[in-house]
């Protein structure tokens, strides 16, 4: 027994090595009933929607327990499992849910060693020892009950890729997702001369609506006031060559039952959005936006709540630019009066004040140097943000930074190697931009997780 325990306890402490999707952690690092909005979908919902925007934008904690591939089968148990730490106010539920066409024998009986298999593992580990988790691995796994409730059994080809590990280990950054590629023009042309797609029809099947039906019962008895079943655009070119109504009716039908229900598509909001605003993925049914999308779609989803329902909140997200920004929050200062320093000194290579570049001509590169008073530059992170007149919102993205070394500026403010990490060199596709004129921010987080923000007095036009 003995050794039985110390057994469990060392897989235990070794299981989150082994985890190689964080949306479990996130969930539980918060406080309890105090999230107000939590989604539930796959990949479509992690790149389709920006919850840094929806948080800034509605001051509410918003959680994502989407994960790649995932299906109405697994959301369920991901419902069952969030249910016993938060009643979101908001529930919303994606619905590429059910684009597989699955049913629950079929999925159950997948070849182990494909894929779409494994990637059931993504909703699964992670999460804690519990009734929802074992019943959810004797329900939907081949493989023995103790191998799947302990990644470090499961994962075992996995123990020695030391890199993998080490990554995992100090990975701070959070699990937002975002895609800043755009989709190219050789697979444009190909959306245009297919034809036949693999996917023409979409359906609820009905295991699928059975288990639709457990997620909202669950939800509306747990005490969430709204449920909203949300569709994320597809690109027109694929769209208009589907039968796309053969997804719509099934779920507008269903949503019409309930009052607390509302059925929101996106491709009826944006029935045009072109290529710029989907990622690169490969020519065929699972298009996902890029972050000129999501800005778009985050932003209308943080309105229609607003509009729809009476959510006020007043949430602080001292730690993501996008609060600043959206509302408007001047925090040039530290509590302890330390100032963000720093000069824009040029915009694609020119010091004037503003800067006209033609969407698409050429990508907009920003350089200068940007520091926290009296804070060693090489533990901040830099971020740049645009700000157009109509509040279109664009954050520069960390692997997007470059970062320069700048010895001239230590000694400038004679402080010794401080801010000698302190430059900065960051390009964006114009592409992403929307057209219009954009004040230009620069914005900076220490490691402790503040982050101020200073005008820079430069302006960019996107004509």
């Amino acid at each position: 027994m003995i050794f039985a325990v110390l057994v469990i306890g060392l897989f235990s402490i070794l299981n989150p090595i082994f985890v190689k999707d964080t949306i479990w952690e996130n969930f539980y690092n918060q406080e309890k009933n105090s999230v107000d909005v939590l989604i539930l979908g796959n990949s479509h919902a992690n790149l389709g929607l920006d919850l840094n925007i929806i948080n800034a934008k509605l001051k509410a904690k918003t959680v994502s327990l989407a994960t790649k591939g995932q299906n109405i089968y697994q959301a369920y148990y991901c419902a069952l499992e969030a249910y016993n730490y938060q009643i979101p106010e908001i529930l919303i539920i994606e619905n590429f849910l059910f684009y597989e066409r699955l049913t629950l024998d079929k999925f159950i009986n997948q070849d182990a060693s494909l894929g779409d298999y494994k990637k059931r593992y993504l909703s699964f580990d992670g999460k804690k020892m519990g009734k929802a988790k074992i019943q959810e691995a004797n329900r939907y796994f081949k493989t023995p009950l103790i191998q799947n409730i302990f990644p470090v059994i499961q994962k075992h080809n996995d123990w020695t890729k030391i890199d993998e590990i080490k990554q995992r280990l100090y990975n701070t950054t959070n699990n937002q997702i975002s895609n800043t590629t755009i989709l190219n023009k050789n697979k444009v042309q190909e959306y245009k001369q297919t034809q036949k797609f693999d996917l023409m029809k979409f359906n609820v099947l009905p295991d699928e609506e059975k288990y639709l039906d457990s997620i909202v019962d669950l939800a509306l008895k747990k005490g969430t006031k709204h449920i909203i079943f949300l569709t994320i655009p597809f690109y027109n070119e694929y769209r208009n060559k589907i039968d796309y109504s053969s997804l719509e009716k099934p779920l507008l039908a269903y949503a019409n039952k309930q009052s607390k229900i509302s059925y929101l598509d996106l491709n009826q909001v944006f029935p045009d959005l072109n290529y710029t605003y989907f990622s690169n993925d490969n020519v065929g049914y699972n298009q996902h936006l890029n972050y000129k999308g999501a800005i778009k779609t985050s932003q209308y989803v943080s309105d229609y709540i607003t509009k729809n329902y009476n959510f006020e909140l007043n949430n602080s997200f001292k730690e993501i630019p996008e609060y600043y920004l959206y509302n408007e929050i001047k925090r040039d200062s530290l509590e302890n009066g330390n100032r963000i320093l720093g000069n824009m000194e040029r915009l694609n290579g020119a010091k004037q004040a503003k800067y006209i570049i033609k969407q698409g001509e050429s990508p907009l590169v920003l350089q200068g140097w940007m520091a926290i008073e009296n804070q060693e530059s090489k533990r901040s992170e830099m971020f740049i943000g645009l700000k157009s007149d109509n509040n279109n919102i664009y954050v520069s993205k960390l692997k997007k930074s470059n970062i320069k070394v700048r010895k001239d500026v230590s000694k400038f403010f004679k402080k010794e190697n401080i801010y000698d990490n302190s430059g900065f060199k960051i390009n964006i596709n114009s592409l992403l931009l929307e057209k219009g004129n954009y004040e230009v921010f620069m914005i900076i987080r220490n490691s402790e997780g503040e982050v101020l923000v200073r005008n820079s007095k430069k302006r960019i036009e996107i004509i």
